[in-house]
């Protein structure tokens, strides 16, 4: 991985946190450029006294960043970045903390965010731009798709679907064989025994649908 610089593309706090967290676990300390011209709602400036940051109002000399990450961590807030900034070719790295255990099965796509103490089995895909947070367990033949994100101390057993820009809260379990459609959110503390249709706002233990999620 080319460190030398690093373009963050749209800027939250808490996931920069967690962003320079992994970085340092890694001894890692790129100079970073952040673009921050984006109308989102968790956008504001950021420092930190370990890295050399500068905050970028519009994308300038792009060609001139070697490698390139998504600065939010929603999965609404990352499809928005990812949809201004694609037409520019970035070339997406994968930031993984070392205290992390991964099978050697799994497959990764780009962009992908994994923070420490996170647990992920065997034969397992996880998608592009996928953020899994702090404690997470992710068991073995589950698929993940583009832009989910897992909240700290979820657990995921064997051969669960989670369609692409879905959100698992904080402390959900969901049993094996599982499938949660596209667009959905599960709420925090849940207990997913069942399947979760696309565009909806679920949680409970059980999970039930409470209403369609119309972000």
């Amino acid at each position: 991985m080319e460190t030398e610089k690093l373009l963050i593309l749209g800027l939250s706090e808490p996931t920069l946190t967690m962003i320079f967290d992994n970085l340092e676990s890694c001894r890692l300390f790129p100079e970073i450029s952040i673009v921050n011209n984006l109308s989102i709602n968790d956008l504001k400036p950021y420092t930190n006294p370990k890295f050399k940051i500068k905050i970028l109002e519009s994308l300038e000399n792009f060609s001139d960043e070697k490698v390139t990450f998504l600065g939010v961590n929603k999965p609404k807030s990352k499809f928005t970045v990812w949809q201004e900034f694609e037409k520019y070719a970035p070339n997406y790295i994968n930031i993984i903390n070392q205290a992390t255990s991964i099978s050697s099965t799994v497959h990764l796509g780009v962009g992908v965010h994994i923070n420490s103490l996170v647990s992920i089995a065997a034969f397992t895909r996880i998608g592009n731009w996928v953020s899994i947070n702090r404690n997470a367990s992710i068991g073995h033949h589950t698929e993940i798709n583009d832009f989910v994100t897992i909240n700290p101390g979820a657990n995921i057993a064997g051969f669960v679907k989670i369609g692409e820009k879905t959100l698992i809260g904080m402390g959900v379990n969901v049993i094996d064989g599982v499938s949660i459609g596209k667009n959905t959110i599960i709420g925090a503390g849940s207990l997913v025994t069942k399947d979760v249709p696309d565009g909806v706002i679920a949680y409970g233990n059980p999970c039930k649908i409470i209403r369609e999620n119309e972000a």
